[in-house]
């Protein structure tokens, strides 16, 4: 069968960052997974394109499915793109996945019954998969081809009497090196962009899953369970590829946690040497502010090993604040991990939000001046976004059972505008915002 998989809105603003856009891999896995199964796919990434434009491309590809990949700020667009390619081909089946699919329907199941409808409910979409998709998704292809029953395709939902039905999840893979290598051979690179970032930087999913339940962190509810990775042989083997065969030489693993296993971590920066791309590859990663303060994490090896960056989620300088999203992390804990990573000579970057509706202005305002005062001169980019509650998470359900959502249409913001009722006018909030923004350039 041939599949188009879908990326819908590609680039966006982002604060102090003007416009990124970034190579979207998840799909890429989707590829490689269905090609490695005797079907045919093709990714198309819109990061310029017009809605015209990339039908057109869509529409000449001709496939039998096309397969949605949306985050919840695009989700509109891309359920028009669907109903738009139907329109064109009334044969062509829609098959809809990614956060927002599974948090919607991770909502209706545990809090909300009905919710899924009302928010993934569009005309255009035949299909939903939630969670992880590789093995739902070569089910749905090969029952398509099969002409089954609905019912007996494993890992998604479909429409039955005018209402969604799931026929079960499927296992998450537990073994990553089971699959194939992700294939990036449609994406365009040359469209690809962001100003804190090297023009051949290589993006690097290694790894699923979280240990830590953030409230309002949405990968506890797309990849429940453990953390399942690649091993070290697989992450070298792919790194080598991408250098010796594409020229790539800057990597970023967005694994959410990279250092989890040590021994792991070992081995890949000894494989780093060993193969002999010592030198000439550069990596930026992921990592906890508790397993940096607390000497977890091998700073001397990562560095030694081309390490040219650490990731840390702060959020917040507020204990009360860190204490309520359950980040499991303190003030003290986050300065430190800074100042042992600048002192490492790996740079820092971190990322902050704000707007959390329990905030006062008072308290609002102590936490940016000691994050100013403790960054300042240490941390090479703050990434600082307003919080957002993305549904099938525990922040979600806090909001809309305290009622404090304002903006109806806030997932569209993608996390740039506020979203919340809080004790700070939006105005102020805002302009808060702002002022944060230049005093840590």
């Amino acid at each position: 069968m041939k599949v188009a998989l879908v990326v819908p809105g590609g680039k966006k603003e982002m604060e102090g960052m003007n416009q990124v856009a970034r190579p979207p891999l998840g799909v890429c896995y989707l590829k490689s997974y269905l090609e490695h199964n005797g079907h045919e796919a093709k990714v198309f990434h819109q990061v310029d394109e017009s809605d015209s434009e990339l039908v057109d491309k869509i529409t000449k590809y001709d496939p039998q499915l096309a397969g949605f990949s949306t985050m919840s700020c695009v989700y509109d667009e891309g359920s028009d793109l669907a109903k738009r390619l139907k329109d064109y081909n009334p044969s062509v089946k829609t098959v809809f996945g990614g956060e927002h699919v599974t948090g919607s329907f991770a909502e209706d199941q545990k809090y909300e019954p009905g919710f899924f409808e009302k928010s993934c409910g569009r005309k255009g979409i035949d299909y939903f998969i939630p969670f992880e998709g590789e093995k739902p998704l070569l089910n749905l292809v090969s029952g398509l081809e099969a002409k089954a029953n609905e019912k007996d395709i494993k890992g998604i939902l479909f429409k039955n009497k005018g209402k969604w039905e799931y026929t079960g999840q499927v296992p998450r893979i537990d073994n990553l090196d089971e699959l194939p290598a992700p294939n990036r051979d449609d994406l365009p690179y040359d469209k690809y962009c962001s100003v804190d970032e090297s023009s051949d930087l290589e993006y690097m999913h290694t790894g699923r899953g979280c240990r830590f339940k953030c409230s309002y962190c949405a990968t506890p509810v797309s990849s429940p369970g453990k953390v399942v990775a690649n091993s070290a042989e697989r992450v070298l083997d792919e790194i080598e590829d991408r250098y010796k065969n594409h020229g790539r030489t800057d990597f970023f693993f967005a694994d959410e946690l990279f250092t989890f296993d040590p021994q792991r971590v070992a081995d890949i920066c000894k494989g780093i040497e060993d193969r002999g791309l010592k030198g000439n590859i550069q990596y930026r990663i992921f990592a906890r502010v508790d397993d940096v303060s607390r000497g977890k994490v091998d700073l001397e090896m990562l560095k030694d090993s081309g390490c040219n960056g650490l990731f840390f989620g702060v959020e917040s300088m507020n204990a009360e604040t860190l204490n309520r999203l359950r980040k499991g992390t303190t003030p003290e804990m986050i300065e430190t991990a800074i100042n042992k990573t600048y002192e490492s000579g790996i740079p820092v970057w971190t990322s902050l939000m704000m707007g959390y509706p329990w905030e006062t202005e008072s308290q609002l305002k102590t936490s940016m001046d000691k994050y100013t005062e403790i960054s300042r001169g240490k941390v090479f980019h703050t990434y600082s976004t307003f919080i957002t509650p993305f549904p099938g998470t525990d922040f979600y359900h806090y909001c809309r059972s305290n009622d404090l959502i304002g903006d109806p249409n806030y997932l569209r913001s993608d996390c740039s505008t506020p979203a919340l009722k809080t004790e700070i006018p939006r105005e102020r909030l805002i302009e808060m915002h702002r002022e944060f923004r230049k005093g840590i350039k």
